[in-house]
């Protein structure tokens, strides 16, 4: 039955490609035999039929945007209708995620949110699994990042310890093992391989999708999955594959969107929305959604701040935070008053 499953979403229209030649991720033909086998045999989380359907997107925005049934759009233009979440903005606005509207009549603001630094310690290789006799010893709280291929898993993982453990690179399918990273003996943050486009052979990546479903449905440790999505594509097929997968194994997981300082600060709050609406529809499905861009570090505290409350480490690593945190906000809200005090619209000359 479960290898039946994993077909559902392991390797969908998938074209057969050149395997990376990289020695340290890569992963042998002959582990889909293993990966196969393991995943026939019997588990200790038993495996249940979901309850929730996930909706595609289109019915996603068609409900969001109230469409009458004999209306037809595309859905840039359902997208377009969306209206976007005033506190979302906000959210949006005091962190800095999303491009900000530029032009000559739109007022800059002079201040900003002086968010407080959350520190983890810094990441260091701990293992790699071909295969699921090659997992390490389940001794720390686990959190797991997976998602389509090139969606920057190994680079969120480096940018929220502040460490180049993880390889990184623009060639989708460069992860094909599940690496684990260790931070000072207090967590591991567990990389997985990307499902979807990968360059690499079929055979390969069956492999890769079994190993990570025996890995999910096995793990003692694993506290949370983090399923990362791109914020300009947001739920794609693959990713509701994968969480039917998450329900059926009742696996805790959360939405991350990443890339969000490529989206224009009004599509990026449309999105977290749709998202949202999603991620309220499955009970295994953490209602959150964290929103980062690892490229200017918008978001990451928060992130950060989700990973240590998840492995129940808030006291050692945000002993202070929460009192510096409400300074902050108190001096970004009386900032924000005066600014919309004094702003005024500035009518263009004629």
């Amino acid at each position: 039955m479960a290898s039946n499953s994993l077909g559902l979403w392991a390797c969908r229209r998938l074209p057969l490609l050149r395997l990376s030649s990289k020695p340290s991720n890569t992963i042998s033909t002959g582990c889909a035999g293993e990966a196969r086998r393991i995943a026939t045999n019997a588990t200790d989380r038993p495996e249940r039929k979901p309850s929730t359907v996930h909706r595609t997107t289109v019915e996603a925005l068609k409900d969001a945007v109230n469409v009458r049934g004999a209306e037809e759009l595309s859905n840039r233009k359902l997208f377009e209708r969306l209206q976007p979440d005033e506190k979302t903005m906000e959210m949006l606005d005091m962190h800095r995620l999303g491009m900000e509207k530029e032009g000559r009549f739109v007022r800059r603001r002079w201040f900003g949110y002086q968010e407080p630094e959350v520190s983890l310690p810094r990441l260091a290789f701990f293992a790699g699994a071909q295969s699921s006799k090659s997992f390490p010893s389940a001794s720390l709280p686990e959190i797991g990042f997976v998602g389509r291929s090139n969606v920057g898993k190994s680079t969120l993982v480096n940018q929220v310890c502040g460490s180049a453990a993880a390889r990184i690179s623009d060639r989708p399918g460069l992860t094909q093992q599940i690496n684990f990273y260790t931070a000072r003996d207090d967590f591991h943050l567990v990389d997985m391989p990307g499902y979807g486009f990968a360059f690499a052979k079929e055979e390969e990546r069956v492999s890769w999708q079994s190993l990570i479903e025996d890995y999910i449905r096995n793990r003692k440790t694993l506290r949370r999955v983090m399923v990362l999505l791109d914020a300009r594509h947001g739920i794609k097929a693959n990713d509701r594959d994968f969480m039917d997968l998450m329900d059926r194994t009742r696996t805790k997981y959360q939405f991350v969107l990443t890339k969000c300082d490529l989206v224009r600060r009004t599509d990026l709050a449309k999105r977290h929305l749709l998202v949202s609406q999603e991620a309220a529809s499955s009970k295994h499905c953490i209602p959150r959604v964290m929103l980062v861009s690892a490229r200017d570090g918008a978001g990451l505290n928060l992130l950060r701040k989700e990973i240590t409350h998840t492995c129940s480490l808030g006291q050692k690593y945000l002993g202070s935070y929460s009192r510096k945190e409400s300074i902050a906000r108190a001096e970004y809200d009386s900032q924000l008053k005066i600014y919309k005090e004094t702003s005024r619209s500035k009518k263009r000359r004629r």
